[in-house]
């Protein structure tokens, strides 16, 4: 398409060079130019403008719908909350529990690539807090700059594999269910 835009603008120069000096000669055909490009450099922008509007778009697939609460089906102990924050961007917020007393925390910014499918994250937090009986809490930082990614498989399931699985333990293998809006 710039190709053909180019050669419209380079015609039209032409053509305007050859008014403003008085010269009625044409503008020669490029003999390195193949037939299909001359046939755009002689095309008339209402010829290019048919062409183009018969041409068939290809609709983008729609992104997955992450946002929302998902959980671990087995045994319900583990909240993902996904908000969108616009522009394919999402914040991520997980809790895990292992105990009345301890759960495992992970908070991150993710990015949806369409090339990919993939909800990708490099900035990830992960930390154990464990709360004591009179109702405080301490975190145990395991790491500050985690990476991976999440997707939906074709059942509606959510995926996610952390590239720090040798820390946190999350390699891919569980999936995540949708809970209902309320």
């Amino acid at each position: 398409m710039k190709k053909v835009m180019v050669a419209v603008l380079i015609g039209a120069l032409a053509a305007s060079l050859a008014a403003c000096s008085g010269n009625t000669a044409t503008v020669p055909e490029n003999p390195v130019a193949s037939e299909q490009t001359q046939k755009e450099i002689d095309s008339t922008p209402e010829e290019i403008k048919a062409e183009t509007d018969s041409v068939t778009v290809q609709e983008a697939e729609e992104a997955p719908d992450f946002s929302g609460t998902w959980t671990e089906p087995m045994t319900g102990r583990c909240a993902i909350k996904i908000t969108s924050t616009g522009d394919n961007t999402y914040s991520i917020n997980i809790n895990w529990s292992s105990s009345a007393f301890e759960n495992a925390v992970w908070e991150m910014d993710a990015t949806y690539y369409e090339s990919t499918g993939l909800l990708e994250y490099e900035n990830a937090k992960y930390y154990v807090r464990t709360y004591t009986d009179d109702e405080t809490y301490t975190d145990d930082v395991k790491y500050e700059d985690g990476a991976g990614c999440m997707w939906i498989e074709d059942n509606g399931q959510l995926g996610w594999q952390s590239a720090n699985s040798d820390v946190d333990g999350i390699d891919g293998s569980t999936m995540f269910e949708k809970m209902p809006e309320e």
